[in-house]
């Protein structure tokens, strides 16, 4: 366990190593001030290469702008509301004494009395009064508490209120136009202390526009140059240069940068759930778009203007759509478009073709790591193409578009857009098997390889252990099967299920489906209890090191170390309890598994199919459907209130679609296991 935390800890430093990288990259890789053209510029004129701030700089509002401003503040400055308490009070002593008076009803009386305490508390105001000074939402009564003023009662509507309820109670008639009239504002206008406010407010407007920071674009590439850009510009021509700024401009921008990817990050572990994530995953991503960036600085600083609205977001997005996307069954949104967005958007923040750059960058991703996601031929094939004819139909609908001038159909321009779509599918292509085994993460492809019987793994189990191998297929087909009616990854669970007991490869004998004629060379008969458990949890670890040498992904050795979680071997732990002599202790701990629990949908069915499948079997062949089903819901009942299923999201609903669907399964094999002995249980 605590190699298990040291490595975690170590990947864990890694991804954050990562991150700090690529935001120090793009602090250092781009540069964000970009230049000023100093040509004349025409009213209506489009400048293709926009305009960018060279220093720090302000512009004010002019006299017409800052009075409309004014106006608007001062229509923004809510009313001011006095309260006069007594008011209520007399109001509502004076209803409840005349309706006495005419009904000699002290409880009437009592209950007008205090329904229009109630209306007081809240506050009377008289609305046509009110609206002929001011026509806004909002007041702030005399304690100075903010309050909009369609939850004040108007007069209107208390009078009606306190009407329509005399007459349903039977109070006479010509009563009540008396009572109504009892009923007054307690609320008044305090001209004054509004006066005062809008007269701060006013003082504390700012008189400039807009401020802009060295590097900021005044202008987009390819934005037509108007009157206001023209002021802003003369603005920027007129001020003195001071402090440039530019590093502060470009901390800002990184720290934009930072938190994309920060969000991205957290999106990542959030969505851990989705399939068995780790550390080494993330580890990964960064990895991969650590590269993407690093070849995107590259091409930004090759000093070729038509490249620097190209990114290599497309090698960033196809290798995750092939390391994670291909895993995904649950989650709403691809991985691979989601960082797709975040990393377009991070390399827009640089470009001097901000939009052109995010487009460019983000569509033709989501395409070609769709089509490429298995890796096959026909796949890679469909990508290149969509690649490409993506990547010109953006270019030309933003070229018809006006975008930018500049943005024509050179050779340059034509090499990026076929040679781009080429490049980064032959790399993927290229790289994704070493990615393979550095990170221990499987692709399609490996789970093809995995999944071929003549894998040498599984020959090797095949021969040295037929009865684990036909266990292992059988928990396989059972997990693969629960996991497609639960929209897991059947793929993943089927692969978890035939190689979770590679480990009993080192001692097949000492397991009883390995065993001829056990009831007679049964080898644990002549072990001691403590001596056998070992024996039988020690398939685990000895399965996790044949899956470390054999380069099982990470996925399936996760299966492989969590299939036990920490149950105990019961059936020795009962026998040791039998054998203790009078007075003797019993160290319960050997007979656990040391877990971890099922972090996973896909182990945790691994685990229900592998206790399944050994005790459906166990009642043989003359065993009823429901004596069989009774003992699947009776492992599903103990293994959720042992807790295996705290770390993972197995719930209840779950677990009862898994069960039938084992039952359809089981009832299609009719091998039989030994009865009451206890293979890995």
């Amino acid at each position: 366990m605590n190699i298990r935390k040291r490595s975690i800890s170590l990947n864990l430093m890694v991804a954050v190593l990562f991150m700090a990288l690529l935001i120090i990259g793009f602090y250092f890789g781009f540069d964000s001030r970009g230049a000023l053209s100093d040509r004349n510029l025409v009213i209506g004129e489009p400048v293709a290469e926009g305009i960018i701030a060279v220093h720090n700089f302000s512009v004010p509002y002019s006299s017409s702008e800052f009075e409309e401003i004014a106006n608007e503040a001062e229509a923004s400055i809510p009313v001011y509301l006095v309260r006069n308490e007594q008011t209520g009070v007399n109001s509502s002593e004076e209803i409840q004494s005349l309706i006495f008076l005419a009904t000699e009803n002290n409880e009437l009386a009592r209950y007008f009395g205090q329904r229009v305490n109630s209306l007081y508390a809240t506050g009377i105001i008289d609305i046509e009064a009110l609206r002929m000074t001011y026509d806004g939402s909002h007041a702030i009564t005399g304690d100075g508490s903010a309050e909009n003023i369609s939850e004040l009662f108007t007069l209107t509507e208390a009078r009606d209120g306190i009407r329509l309820d005399l007459e349903r109670r039977g109070v006479l008639r010509e009563k009540i136009p008396m009572i109504l009239e009892l009923i007054v504002p307690d609320l008044e206008i305090d001209h004054q202390s509004r006066e005062a406010a809008v007269l701060e407010h006013l003082a504390n407007l700012t008189h400039i526009k807009r401020e802009f920071r060295t590097g900021e674009e005044i202008l987009p590439p390819g934005g037509l140059f108007t009157e206001e850009i023209s002021r802003y510009r003369d603005a920027m021509v007129l001020s003195p240069v001071g402090e440039q700024g530019v590093i502060e401009h470009n901390i800002a921008k990184t720290g934009l940068a930072a938190m994309l990817l920060l969000l991205s990050a957290l999106f990542l572990w959030k969505e851990q759930r989705s399939f068995s994530f780790s550390i080494s995953d993330l580890t990964l991503i960064f990895a991969i778009w650590g590269l993407t960036m690093g070849l995107t600085i590259l091409l930004f600083r090759s000093g070729v203007r038509e490249l620097s609205m190209f990114s290599f977001t497309m090698l960033g997005a196809g290798l995750t759509s092939v390391f994670f996307d291909n895993r995904l069954r649950t989650t709403t949104i691809n991985y691979s478009w989601f960082l797709a967005a975040v990393f377009s958007s991070i390399f827009a923040l640089a470009s001097p073709f901000p939009m052109t750059t995010f487009l460019m960058g983000f569509i033709p991703a989501c395409l070609v790591s769709r089509a490429m996601k298995d890796l096959s031929d026909r796949g890679t094939s469909i990508a290149l193409v969509l690649g490409i004819v993506s990547s010109v139909t953006i270019y030309w609908l933003l070229a018809a578009a006006g975008s930018s001038s500049s943005m024509k159909f050179g050779s340059v321009a034509w090499i990026a857009l076929v040679g781009f779509p080429v490049i980064i599918t032959g790399t993927i292509k290229v790289i994704s098997h070493p990615f393979e085994l550095l990170f221990h993460v499987a692709t399609a492809r490996t789970y093809e390889r995995l999944g071929n019987d003549n894998h040498p793994l599984r020959e090797l189990l095949r021969r040295e252990a037929r009865g684990t191998y036909t266990h292992s297929i059988l928990v396989g087909d059972l997990a693969s099967s629960a996991a497609a009616e639960l929209g897991a990854d059947e793929e993943l669970a089927k692969l978890g299920g035939v190689f979770h007991d590679i480990g009993k490869i080192v001692e097949p004998e000492m397991f009883i489906e390995n065993i001829s004629n056990p009831d007679e060379n049964n080898p644990h008969r002549l072990l001691p209890p403590v001596e056998s458990a070992k024996i039988i949890i020690a398939h685990v670890s000895n399965g996790i090191d044949m899956a470390v040498r054999n380069k099982l992904p990470s996925d399936i050795r996760g299966i492989i170390e969590q299939h036990h979680g920490d149950t105990c071997v019961r059936y020795f732990l009962e026998k040791a309890k039998k054998e203790l002599p009078p007075g003797g202790e019993l160290d319960d701990t050997v007979f656990h598994y040391n877990g971890p629990k099922p972090q996973s949908v896909e182990a945790a069915l691994v685990m229900l199919a592998d206790s399944a499948s050994s005790a459906v079997k166990g009642l043989g062949s003359t065993a009823s459907y429901e004596e069989k089903a009774a003992v699947v819901s009776r492992i599903m009942q103990e293994k959720s209130d042992e807790g295996q299923f705290d770390q993972c999201e197995l719930t209840a609903s779950m677990r009862t679609k898994a069960a039938h669907v084992f039952m359809e399964v089981l009832s299609q094999n009719d091998y039989e296991r030994i009865k009451d002995f206890p293979h890995g249980q």
